[in-house]
């Protein structure tokens, strides 16, 4: 069996989010033949690369074609013994962003380039047995899979918030053939909406956890919009949780924390970390330390965050933020290190080194998103001995057990939805959790298994049943 993966990211070869870090890792997990294509990016994709890996990046040419009016090669390499397919146009995907121009807003002729980039992509896809795509962006695959008569095309949704609703004008471009299928079955409101299309074309639609799959086919505000488009078609639609790189996140080996350690050191470990940490960004040591990870915006909750800080007793937590995101949110959060400078610390961008750090150091980890098709954090929390405080809403539902809950399997501190007030109260807890119970419950964590061992054999099942039931 021989498997394409299709998205507009993995790493090493590109990054804006998880999706990158699941298209790097998972191939890894199948015990098939398993390939990937995504686009070229220039000196996003040399710079990301280099930090990856000590060899240079080799690309060979395979196939150059014509689409449209740009000249597209299609050239490969291999990474981990995935082999990559690396679609190439400058004009198109050589910029400044992988999705958004440097205002933060989507390239004008994204249609044109993710077409391109799926018309590139079906040139070789007849060499495979599974078609898998990954997000909206790969949309146009589904469809010209299905006038190709390619078939066992699975179609995973990442973030249903993101689906590509476009204006039929803008379309003008295609061939009648193509135009015609996106007309019947993407039509949304006057406009043409690419993930309903892929939806309902796909064998197979999955997603990143199974509450997640729950949610976004019952209620509007989860489904936004296509919850009866994915009802309708129930049958085919699963859930499989994600899973991290437990090579990559282990802090027995992680080369950029302060000090190594593992589940028998791990109070020392972290200790060590934190006090490393806080002196670098010359903060107080008060005992507790609350971390943060992540795009600062509405999705992700962090609109609620200074409100719940707020009236913690000052001097009894350090906070430590490192994201970037909306302006208003990222102002307000700011202002906490402005007001408590001894003990906040806000870094406003992204650093991948004092990410790292951030793990190591925490005591937790707070994650209050409104939405959250999956989440890796809290696996990665896990990882480095950090008890995650979350929302109970997609993955982080199937992921996090509430230790108030089921003191006895309890895994992180949870919450009903991102409101201030209870995000205020389950700070509060966590701050009365005496160092004897979060050393028990750091070694708990640390014991999981949130590799991609068990996802890529629910994956593997529908291949199987796929190649199977269409010979």
């Amino acid at each position: 069996m021989k498997v394409a993966m299709v998205s507009l990211e993995m790493v090493p070869f590109s990054k804006v989010g998880g999706l990158a870090d699941v298209i790097g890792s998972l191939p890894k997990y199948l015990p098939v033949k398993t390939s990937v294509i995504t686009p070229y990016y220039g000196n996003i994709t040399k710079n990301l690369f280099s930090k990856f890996s000590t060899k240079e990046l080799h690309l060979k040419p395979t196939k150059s074609i014509k689409i449209l009016d740009y000249n597209v090669d299609i050239c490969k390499t291999h990474y981990e013994n995935i082999d990559v397919f690396l679609v190439c146009n400058n004009e198109l995907f050589e910029r400044e962003g992988i999705y958004l121009d440097k205002f933060g807003k989507p390239f004008e002729d994204e249609i044109i380039r993710y077409y391109v980039f799926s018309k590139a992509a079906i040139e070789i896809l007849p060499d495979f047995d599974i078609i898998h795509c990954h997000d909206w962006h790969t949309s146009f695959v589904i469809l010209l899979a299905k006038l190709q008569n390619l078939k066992n095309t699975i179609f995973t949704i990442h973030n249903i918030a993101y689906q590509g609703i476009v204006e039929k004008e803008k379309l003008s471009f295609l061939d009648d053939d193509i135009k015609k299928l996106l007309f019947e079955y993407g039509e949304y409101y006057g406009k043409i909406n690419l993930m309903k299309a892929a939806i309902i074309l796909a064998d197979i639609v999955s997603t990143v956890s199974p509450n997640y799959a729950y949610e976004i086919q019952n209620f509007p505000q989860f489904g936004m919009g296509l919850e009866n488009i994915l009802k309708q078609n129930s049958h085919k639609v699963t859930g499989i949780l994600n899973g991290i790189d437990t090579e990559i996140w282990n802090p027995q080996t992680d080369k950029h924390i302060y000090f190594n350690y593992s589940i028998e050191n791990v109070d020392e470990g972290k200790s060590k970390n934190k006090k490393q940490l806080l002196e670098e960004f010359n903060l107080k040591d008060t005992g507790v330390l609350f971390g943060i990870v992540a795009r600062l915006d509405h999705q992700k909750g962090f609109d609620i965050l200074s409100n719940s800080v707020e009236h913690l007793p000052q001097g009894a937590f350090n906070l430590f933020v490192l994201g970037t995101g909306n302006p208003d949110i990222q102002k307000s959060i700011s202002t906490l290190s402005e007001k408590y400078p001894d003990f906040v610390k806000v870094v406003i961008g992204f650093d991948e080194v004092l990410a790292r750090k951030i793990y190591a150091s925490s005591d937790y980890f707070i994650i209050p998103s409104r939405f959250e098709p999956c989440g890796l954090s809290q696996m990665i929390s896990y990882r480095y001995g950090t008890i995650p405080i979350a929302t109970k809403t997609g993955g982080l539902k199937d992921s996090i057990v509430d230790i108030f809950e089921n003191p006895n399997n309890g895994t992180g501190i949870l919450i009903e939805y991102a409101d201030p007030n209870l995000l205020h109260q389950a700070l509060k807890k966590a701050l009365q959790i005496s160092k004897e119970e979060l050393s028990k419950l750091r070694k708990r964590v640390m014991n999981l298994d949130f590799s991609w061992n068990n996802s890529a054999k629910e994956y593997m099942k529908i291949y199987q049943n796929l190649t199977i039931s269409k010979p």
